[in-house]
């Protein structure tokens, strides 16, 4: 292995870690999706993270929460995405802007997911001790 493939895989490897650590310090956003068939689903993620979901007819979507503001992070914007397929890349449907605690807000995509986040954790209360 050459030095400079070397240096390359090192770089890569030291940016993962740096992703993984980042986000275990992330605050944990707790939201809650209303699906087109009215059923609901409690997912969490951390913030800039992804939870996902899947339909009945099989397809997934993910939800990426992004916090807008300091603490007590009241304004949070929900990035809705159609998740890969084999034929299909990743695609961003939209983004919702909502505030916790709120009333869900419908978003403006198709399929129609109605988003509310119903609260945000401190990463420290989010994290399960052993």
């Amino acid at each position: 292995m050459t030095h400079k493939a070397l240096m390359s895989t090192l770089m890569l490897v030291v940016m993962t870690v740096v992703m993984v650590g980042a986000q275990t310090y992330a605050p944990i956003v707790a939201m809650s999706i209303t699906l087109p068939d009215g059923q609901t689903k409690e997912l969490t993620a951390p913030e800039s993270g992804l939870a996902t979901l899947t339909l009945k007819d099989g397809t997934a979507f993910g939800f990426r929460p992004t916090i807008q503001d300091d603490r007590p992070w009241s304004k949070v914007t929900v990035a809705v995405f159609k998740m890969p397929t084999a034929t299909q890349a990743t695609q961003l449907l939209g983004e919702v802007d909502v505030k916790t605690g709120a009333t869900a807000v419908p978003s403006k995509t198709t399929p129609i997911f109605k988003i509310a986040v119903t609260k945000v954790l401190p990463p420290a209360v989010a994290t399960p001790t052993s």
